[in-house]
């Protein structure tokens, strides 16, 4: 085990609960550890998404089996608005700590560190981020799929037909890339932060190599959850 997560771990394991909670490393943890499991579920739900490149048969037999899983399934949107909560509410803990500690901004603001883009962007990506799931969810998650939505051509076609006259539009699918590619930037940092946090970073030339990495994935989650609207968008044009 490396040195600097070692050390993190024990950290984790000898301080007391309430202190835990309330102390800078606590709730940087906190805030690494569920930003990774977002991003495990980020990854499952790129790969079920990436069913739509199958036809309408293959994505809504998905659909399907989503459905008939309904009680595991709401176990673990449960877990994931619980995980998803206590991910924003400690990052604000966070911030506002960081505030407090540096009440007055420096005349001239300067990046430390080599600080990226993706990382000077953060409160903004998360803050955009937050407000597309609440939009996605009235969107795909929440909408009637048997209904008026998930009509192509006179013929229902269930989520497959409500994806599809969604990303019909050339605005919402706009709009949607521009999300993704918030979700990749916001990606880049996150991974980092992460490693940083648990101390995955500390030997030498790891850093290099974890940047590419948290870049690379980024740009591959992006690419992949953009695709789809492209797709629709290609498929519509050609028919």
């Amino acid at each position: 085990m490396p040195s600097g997560l070692k050390r993190h771990v024990t950290h984790l394991f000898m301080v007391p609960s309430s202190s835990y909670t309330q102390s800078s490393i606590g709730r940087k943890q906190t805030v690494a550890v569920t930003g990774l499991l977002l991003i495990l579920f980020l990854i499952g739900h790129l790969a079920g998404n990436l069913l739509i490149f199958g036809g309408p048969d293959v994505y809504n037999g998905y659909a399907a089996a989503m459905k008939k899983m309904r009680p595991v399934v709401v176990v673990v949107e449960v877990l994931l608005f619980l995980i998803f909560i206590t991910h924003i509410y400690t990052t604000f803990l966070l911030v506002m700590e960081n505030i407090k500690a540096r009440p007055h901004r420096y005349r001239v603001e300067r990046a430390k560190g080599g600080r990226s883009l993706a990382t000077r962007l953060m409160p903004y990506t998360g803050a955009i981020l937050l407000a597309f799931v609440l939009y996605h969810l009235l969107d795909f998650t929440l909408v009637d799929h048997e209904g008026a939505r998930g009509i192509l051509n006179g013929k229902h076609y269930g989520l497959y037909g409500v994806v599809c006259n969604a990303f019909f539009d050339p605005v919402h699918s706009f709009l949607y890339i521009i999300a993704m590619a918030t979700v990749g930037f916001h990606l880049s940092h996150g991974v980092q932060s992460f490693c940083q946090t648990f101390g995955l970073s500390d030997t030498r030339g790891a850093e290099e190599k974890i940047r590419r990495f948290s870049n690379a994935f980024a740009v591959l989650i992006g690419l992949g959850f953009s695709s789809i609207p492209v797709y629709v968008l290609v498929q519509n044009f050609i028919h």
